[in-house]
């Protein structure tokens, strides 16, 4: 097996989410990425922006609107979120983080060793199933997954400092019923975890290579993967018809044959 990987990325959040992709087409064994976004609103593949968030506002602020391929709901990124992506593919058969193919499969076991290492930094949080971590007082993370032949990806949101109401703010939905093909972000409860982020980082790291029985070393994005990236950010992540457009109409013709092999 290639050996693991953890790695830090800048904050633009169209290139991040470029790189998410990229990473997951090129990804042969597992990695851990740890990152943070500027202020932005994230939303799900199948979702229309303008009924997720108030495009208006993000446009006359400067505030990025960028799609991911995953699916799911809205979330907020910038100032105290951090984001975490786990890349798990075929070739990974060891402990208890391996290849499997339902998405709720893959929530739970994505989300086992982020709720041990919040645990272990004092967080009391649980999963709410399917996509949804949370505490006594809202919720904490979300998460979105994407699976295919040759692999997963689980990325998700953690709140450790957000400006609460900025957040919703940002990604309270509208209230306008839409057709059911697209997906509804809900209008929840959040919450911030009180934790030194460094600390968490390492827990998490510690606590990813104790459940998949692999040393996890730092790394960086290689070559074929920056250039993917850059491809991405070129064709779709950069593109305001991939971002703010009909995920049924244009934007699904410029995917990657490879990233819809499920």
């Amino acid at each position: 097996m290639i050996p693991p990987k953890v790695g830090r990325a800048e904050d633009d959040p169209a290139a991040n989410l470029a790189l998410e992709e990229a990473l997951f087409l090129r990804n042969d064994g597992l990695v851990l990425r740890i990152w943070e976004n500027s202020e932005s609103v994230i939303i799900g593949r199948a979702q229309l922006a303008r009924f997720e968030t108030d495009v208006g506002y993000c446009q006359a602020h400067g505030i990025p609107i960028v799609r991911r391929f995953t699916a799911g709901g809205t979330v907020y990124n910038g100032p105290g979120n951090l984001n975490w992506s786990v890349f798990v593919s075929r070739r990974v058969d060891a402990g208890h983080l391996r290849y499997v193919t339902d998405p709720r499969a893959v929530f739970r076991m994505a989300s086992s060793p982020f709720l041990a290492a919040l645990e272990a930094c004092g967080a009391k949080a649980r999963l709410d199933p399917p996509n949804r971590i949370v505490t006594e007082e809202g919720k904490v993370s979300g998460m979105a997954a994407y699976v295919s032949r040759k692999g997963f990806l689980c990325h998700g949101t953690l709140l450790v400092g957000a400006d609460l109401e900025r957040v919703k703010a940002l990604t309270t939905p509208s209230p306008q019923t839409i057709e059911r093909r697209y997906t509804r972000s809900r209008d929840v409860k959040t919450a911030n975890v009180a934790l030194d982020v460094d600390s968490f980082i390492r827990t998490f790291v510690s606590t990813l290579a104790d459940e998949s029985k692999v040393l996890i070393a730092m790394g960086s994005p290689d070559d074929r993967e920056r250039e993917l990236m850059r491809e991405l950010l070129a064709t779709r992540y950069g593109d305001e018809g991939w971002n703010l457009g009909d995920p049924f109409g244009q934007v699904d013709e410029r995917v990657s044959a490879a990233a819809l092999v499920r």
